[in-house]
């Protein structure tokens, strides 16, 4: 990961990583795209994805990351297991694991929502394809 860094300074170039860690991507990411079943879920400036989640798979993942004051207890993993993309469930792929999921995530995929700050303003950059994204973000 450093040297990847080192590079990116050093040929002034972008990056696009690819990874299930989001552990790996804090120090040589600006913005983040997390993707669930071939689709973006959320998007976001790196420092406020890490802050506030605005979807439950990405909470998910963030909860997931081993954390060194928790050193000897139990990981959290997200329940069920992805879907089969040959045969992707109705409405929101992620529903069938999701602890918010609704009548609604199972019949209609959400779009990827402007995500705004309780006070309406919105967040540049941020985006969450949840029907719940203002209970995920601020809950």
């Amino acid at each position: 990961m450093d040297l990847l860094a080192e590079l990116q300074r050093e040929f002034n170039m972008g990056l696009i990583l690819i990874t299930h860690d989001l552990g790996v991507v804090a120090d040589v990411a600006d913005k983040i795209a997390v993707m669930y079943a071939g689709r973006i879920v959320e998007t976001a400036p790196v420092h406020e994805l890490y802050k506030r989640p605005a979807h439950p798979y990405t909470r998910g993942l963030l909860d997931s990351i081993p954390r060194l004051d928790q050193k000897g207890q139990e990981l959290y993993a997200i329940k069920g297991l992805p879907p089969n993309l040959l045969n992707i469930p109705a409405g929101c792929a992620f529903s069938p694991r999701c602890p918010k999921a609704q009548d609604i995530c199972r019949t209609e995929i959400p779009a990827l929502h402007d995500v705004a700050e309780q006070d309406g303003a919105a967040m540049p950059g941020r985006r969450s394809a949840c029907h719940f994204w203002k209970e995920t973000i601020h809950g």
